[in-house]
């Protein structure tokens, strides 16, 4: 997986492209890490180009929430789709991290 960095308006972006899976671990935690460590108040995970995600990820996620709230930075999942949303559905992601169509929604506060 390739994750790539931008920001938008207040909020920093992680755009997220192919398997989303355990061999993601060490890219996905190093890259929020850094946003957290230089005081990061705003996150978006962008799901557009997310190929496939497994429990390992959804692991990753339910502790990037924990980990965030405790430095009082806000997550959000943007643009998932397909068979990814549908996991992260199952999953009940959406009660840890909010979800939301696209980044335009996320960016105005609107969930999915």
């Amino acid at each position: 997986m390739q994750i790539t960095h931008r920001t938008a308006g207040s909020a920093d972006i992680l755009d997220l492209d192919g398997q989303f899976n355990f061999s993601a671990r060490n890219a996905f935690t190093t890259a929020l890490g850094t946003l957290t460590k230089r005081g990061a108040t705003h996150v978006l995970f962008n799901f557009r180009h997310v190929t496939f995600i497994d429990s390992a990820a959804i692991g990753l996620l339910a502790i990037a929430a924990q980990q965030c709230k405790l430095v009082k930075c806000t997550l959000g999942v943007v643009g998932a789709q397909g068979a990814v949303k549908q996991v992260l559905a199952l999953a009940r992601i959406d009660q840890l991290i909010p979800t939301f169509p696209d980044e335009a929604a996320a960016l105005g506060g609107k969930a999915a």
